[in-house]
C-alpha cells in the first residue's frame, strides 16, 4: 500500500518564477487499487510520479510504501520496489542492448540476481517464456536490439521489465499516448492482464477521460497540484465524459479548457 500524506513541492521558491507543483496532496493506494489520474497540463501529475520515484524530494509531507517511510530514500533503492513505464517507448530500456540483455538487467534490479553477459540457458528460456506471453512476436526477437523494435513492442518490453519481478507499486505515465490507436488498445489490454495477474497496486496517468473512467478501480482528477475529485468505481458506473466535466465545472466554477483531454 502507498500512502502519500500532505506532500508539497514548489519549484524556484522565493522567485518570480515560483511554481507550486504539489500542494498538501494526500492519496492512499490500496493493494487492490488501479487508480487512473487525469488533469490538465501543469496539474502536477508527473511531479507526483517523480516525487514517488525519488527523482526529487518533496518540500514537506511523507511517502509510505508498505508501512516504510521512503520520503528521502534514494531513487535507485526505490527502483527495486517501484516499476515505471513512460510515454516515450525508448525510456526505461537500453536501446543498444538486445531484448534478452534488457530483461536480464531488469531481473538484476530486484537485488537478488547477478548480471553477466553470458546468460545461462535456463535464464534465456525463462526470458523467452515471459516475452511469449504477450503475443507480440517478442520471443522470436530475443537477440534484436531494443532500439530496432516497434513502439508497441518496446512498451511491452518496458512493461515486462517493470513487472517481471513483481513490484510493490506500478506507475504508468501515459504509456500508450505515443502509440497508434490499435496498438495502444492492445498494450492497454496487456497492461490490465499483467496488473490483475500479479495483483500490483497501480497508478496510471492518462489524457483519455473515457479510458480513465472505464479502467481500474478509481479515477482521480488533479488540478493546480491538488486532488480535485476522487471518484470510486460505484460512482464512476455510468458516468460519461460530459458528466465528469460538468462535475469539474461545478467544483471549480469554470469550464474545463484542456483541448488535448477533450479530444482524447
Amino acid at each position: 500500500m502507498l500512502e502519500i500524506k500532505n506532500v508539497s513541492k514548489t519549484f524556484a521558491p522565493g522567485t518570480v518564477n515560483a511554481k507550486k507543483a504539489l500542494q498538501q496532496l494526500s492519496l492512499t493506494v490500496k493493494d487492490d487499487d488501479f487508480i487512473t489520474i487525469i488533469g490538465s497540463n501543469g496539474a502536477g501529475k508527473s511531479t507526483l510520479f517523480n516525487v514517488i520515484c525519488g527523482n526529487f524530494l518533496p518540500d514537506e509531507g511523507h511517502i509510505m510504501l508498505d508501512g516504510k517511510d521512503i520520503t528521502y530514500e534514494k531513487e535507485h533503492k526505490r527502483a527495486k520496489e517501484i516499476g515505471r513505464v513512460f510515454q516515450d517507448p525508448m525510456r526505461g530500456t537500453a536501446p543498444d542492448m538486445t531484448l534478452e540483455e534488457n530483461l536480464a538487467l531488469a531481473y538484476k534490479t530486484s537485488g537478488e540476481h547477478g548480471f553477466c553477459k553470458a546468460l545461462s540457458r535456463r535464464k534465456r528460456e525463462f526470458f523467452r517464456e515471459q516475452a511469449a506471453r504477450f503475443a507480440m512476436g517478442l520471443e522470436d526477437r530475443m537477440k534484436t536490439k531494443v532500439g530496432l523494435l516497434s513502439g508497441g513492442q518496446r512498451q511491452v518490453v518496458t512493461l515486462l521489465m517493470s513487472t517481471m519481478i513483481t513490484p510493490k507499486l506500478l506507475l504508468l505515465d501515459e504509456h500508450t499516448a505515443a502509440l497508434d490507436p490499435a496498438t495502444a488498445e492492445k498494450i492497454m489490454e496487456i497492461t490490465k492482464t499483467v496488473v490483475a495477474e500479479n495483483k500490483i497496486p497501480t497508478l496510471m496517468i492518462t489524457h483519455n477521460i473515457e479510458q480513465a473512467l472505464t479502467t481500474g478501480t478509481k479515477t482521480v482528477m488533479m488540478d493546480d497540484g491538488q486532488i480535485l475529485l476522487e471518484i470510486d468505481n460505484e460512482r464512476r458506473a455510468g458516468m460519461s465524459v460530459e458528466s465528469l466535466l460538468a462535475l469539474y465545472k461545478e467544483k471549480k466554477n469554470q469550464a474545463f479548457t484542456n483541448d488535448r483531454m477533450l479530444m482524447s
